[in-house]
């Protein structure tokens, strides 16, 4: 959490505002990006003594174990202090430091969400289904990309594809561009993208990985996938959760996307989330208490299914258990087979389903 907080006040120093609303001597500046460890952000710098105000005097609700996901960050500067706090999409108003869940009045908070929502409007990608884009970007059209986490851009073009786009980089530096925001290694690993065309701003999931045939003098030897709502693989005809989730995360509609998923797909979301070492995603359906989801994410390589389709061994409103058999490559060793019974939960018929429990065993 310590390194989150000085890499968020470095980078809002570093970024310049959209807009500087000269209310008073207290500073605040509004950061939307797309998870903690984002180096692409939209910043607002405003002045506001109200809100300055509003947030030093806030009351404690109680103490949180975890600051739970957001696209909403305040980094509040008065004095030579520096506080941050998280606006969550229920609403919900945290001091990060304190790890605390506060409350200030309610017209501070629906400012506070108008600034963000137009914040958003420039950040984030507008989802279209599937047959839209279809339309909007056939074969053969060029369009530009952004990686949402990095903000790293290149040109591309749809070369085929009938249940998503094949697409290959336009150029060889376009090439090389795309290489980087994979640092340097080409990977399977889907990445929250937006695609811009004629004015619009999609929000998609790309791969990194050539694969097939390329036609471009690119340097790229083959195309690879980019995937919109609702698109499916050619093969098997599925939709792909993977591409899907990194969809939503470039809505930046991530969280509230997460928690309408029934319980299987939770527990699939956990093996996505250890093979894309995403430890914000992690989080959305695992309470934390003992550091546990940060071990997996940095001491587990990859994990696969050795078969994909157990049945549940208790199917209810409230609880949901899958018995799973799955091959775990740790770092730098080899894989080893392991077994597990996901516990799936939720409060009340309506709720979200959460991990319960964790294979705290592979990290032995």
């Amino acid at each position: 959490m310590k390194k989150t907080i000085i890499l968020l006040f470095v980078l809002c120093m570093m970024l310049p505002s959209a807009v500087t609303a000269a209310e008073g001597n207290g500073q605040v500046s509004l950061i939307v990006k797309s998870s903690s460890h984002s180096l692409h952000q939209t910043v607002l710098k405003i002045k506001s003594d109200k809100i300055v105000q509003a947030l030093f005097q806030a009351k404690t609700i109680e103490p949180v174990s975890e600051i739970p996901h957001s696209n909403h960050y305040l980094l509040l500067e008065d004095k030579g202090t520096v506080r941050i706090f998280v606006l969550d999409y229920k609403n919900g108003l945290y001091d990060v430091q304190q790890k605390e869940k506060i409350q200030v009045e309610e017209k501070i908070i629906n400012k506070l969400n108008d600034y963000f929502s137009g914040l958003e409007a420039h950040h984030f990608g507008t989802v279209l289904s599937w047959e839209e884009v279809d339309k909007l970007i056939p074969r053969y059209t060029s369009f530009t990309i952004t990686d949402i986490e990095t903000g790293l851009k290149f040109e591309a073009q749809r070369r085929a594809g009938s249940s998503h786009a094949d697409v290959q980089p336009l150029t060889t530096k376009d090439t090389k561009i795309m290489k980087e925001i994979y640092s340097g290694k080409w990977s399977w690993k889907r990445r929250a993208i937006l695609v811009h065309h004629e004015g619009k701003m999609i929000a998609a999931s790309m791969h990194g990985m050539p694969h097939g045939g390329g036609a471009l003098a690119n340097n790229f030897p083959g195309h690879f996938c980019i995937h919109f709502k609702g698109s499916t693989t050619h093969r098997s005809k599925s939709l792909d959760l993977s591409h899907q989730v990194m969809v939503y995360k470039a809505g930046g509609m991530l969280a509230p996307y997460v928690q309408q998923l029934p319980p299987n797909q939770v527990v699939e979301l956990f093996l996505i989330a250890i093979n894309q070492n995403d430890l914000d995603l992690l989080n959305l359906i695992y309470k934390d208490q003992n550091g546990e989801s940060q071990k997996l994410i940095e001491e587990i390589e990859s994990i696969r299914l050795v078969k994909k389709k157990n049945p549940p061994s208790i199917t209810g409103p409230l609880v949901y258990e899958l018995p799973l058999s799955f091959l775990v490559k740790k770092k730098n060793k080899g894989e080893v087979g392991s077994f597990y019974t996901f516990q799936v939960r939720r409060d009340s018929p309506t709720g979200d389903w959460k991990l319960e429990s964790v294979p705290t065993d592979l990290l032995h």
